[in-house]
């Protein structure tokens, strides 16, 4: 036997091996940051993985053959298929990314040594039909949401599209969708209990809608609006303002915003990301307006977040309040309120002298005064540390 007959019979012979390494991978990847999938979805996408499909695209790689036109309906029907169940498009990307190491790496391991030639080939040529297979499900998926077949409105399919990156835009583009040269991304923070039923929801998709070009995304990350900019950045701004207001209507209660922009379609994702950071920083600061905020109006809260040491000191600025009754609560009114000492009293029902007198000691206690400039930023950026989110763990 030559040498390059070895290594597509190893392969052939341990397909089910390498197979099963890629179903695990893909579970143990999606399943945990996906709530979209179900028990029964979950258990159907794991057979997806063990059907003779991987083994063939293995055998396929390590020939040089094609994939076959029954190849790619199958993998245009895997995209239907979590187009169907509504699954972020990003999730059906991330499958074949990671699909595609879990494959690299298995048959790297059990490669008989001294063929690295053939199995440079074999990895190349492995990620070019895993590439084709990715092109041919996310077509099937972006099709499904242009025909109606996605129980998603298309607007929402679209949004999908910009946050899966430049290959889904590329594809969704293919498809005959009409993007614009760019997006301002605005991230929603919506009372939940606006979002907590279908009417609610369809409610707040409506008035999106009423936004010509407008794309959204209202899932468990939260809503996100993606604004048309055509002309300037400003008159974008100035629909995500009034777009705010009216969501905020139909919500019972202000809706906080917050918004980024970045040149381009391929940088919607990073423009998602800093609108959903700012989104974060802007509801834990204790006195927030009614605007949209962006991230240049954040950088204080956003420093703070990035200073493990400095948000300790900051917050431990506040426990000697501990020692007298709502005196926090007090001084998160009384910012709330922009320091109008009349309307803050009438908020805590309390009379303006009792006001006096915890604002005396807040001073007495923390040895700090809230009725100094110094002071009440110091007493701010102590209670913006208090209420941030905890830090994600770092990855060892």
């Amino acid at each position: 036997m030559g040498s390059a007959d070895v290594l597509p019979e190893v392969l052939a012979t341990r397909s089910a091996e390498i197979t099963e390494a890629v179903a695990n991978a893909v579970a143990c990847h999606i399943v945990p940051s996906s709530a979209w999938l179900t028990a029964e979805h979950q258990r159907r996408e794991r057979e997806v993985m063990r059907t003779h499909r991987v083994g063939r695209l293995l055998g396929l790689a390590a020939t040089g053959g094609p994939l076959s036109a029954d190849d790619l309906r199958f993998y245009a029907d895997l995209g239907t298929l979590f187009a169907g169940h509504g699954v972020p498009l990003r999730l059906l990307m991330d499958a074949f990314d990671v699909g595609t190491a879990a494959i690299t790496g298995e048959s790297w391991r059990i490669a008989p040594a001294g063929h690295f030639a053939e199995m440079a080939q074999f990895t190349d040529a492995a990620a070019r039909l895993m590439a084709q297979a990715r092109q041919a499900s996310v077509r099937a998926y972006l099709e499904a949401g242009r025909t109606g077949s996605d129980p998603r409105p298309a607007r929402q399919v679209l949004a999908e599209a910009l946050i899966a990156g430049e290959s889904a835009v590329a594809a969704a583009q293919a498809a005959g969708a009409e993007l614009a040269p760019g997006y301002l991304v605005m991230a929603c923070a919506v009372a939940p209990a606006a979002r907590a039923d279908a009417a609610g929801r369809a409610a707040l998709a409506g008035a999106i809608e009423t936004v010509p070009g407008a794309l959204y995304c209202d899932d468990r990350s939260g809503l996100a609006v993606f604004l048309p900019v055509r002309v300037s950045r400003g008159q974008a701004e100035f629909v995500a303002a009034d777009l705010a207001g009216r969501l905020g209507a139909l919500a019972g209660q202000p809706v906080r915003t917050a918004l980024a922009y970045q040149p381009g379609l391929a940088s919607v994702p990073a423009s998602l990301d800093e609108a959903r950071t700012a989104l974060t920083l802007a509801l834990a600061i204790p006195d927030p307006g009614p605007r949209p905020y962006r991230m240049d109006d954040l950088l204080v809260e956003l420093a703070i977040s990035r200073q493990p040491d400095v948000r300790q000191r900051l917050a431990a600025l506040l426990t000697p309040l501990e020692a007298g009754t709502d005196l926090r609560h007090t001084l998160e009114v009384l910012l709330a309120n922009n320091l109008d000492r009349e309307r803050a009293a009438r908020e805590l029902c309390i009379h303006r002298r009792t006001l006096r007198y915890r604002v005396d000691r807040i001073r007495d206690l923390s040895g700090i005064d809230p009725d100094s400039v110094p002071g009440l930023q110091l007493l701010r950026a102590a209670l913006t540390a208090t209420r941030l989110p905890a830090p994600e763990p770092r990855p060892r």
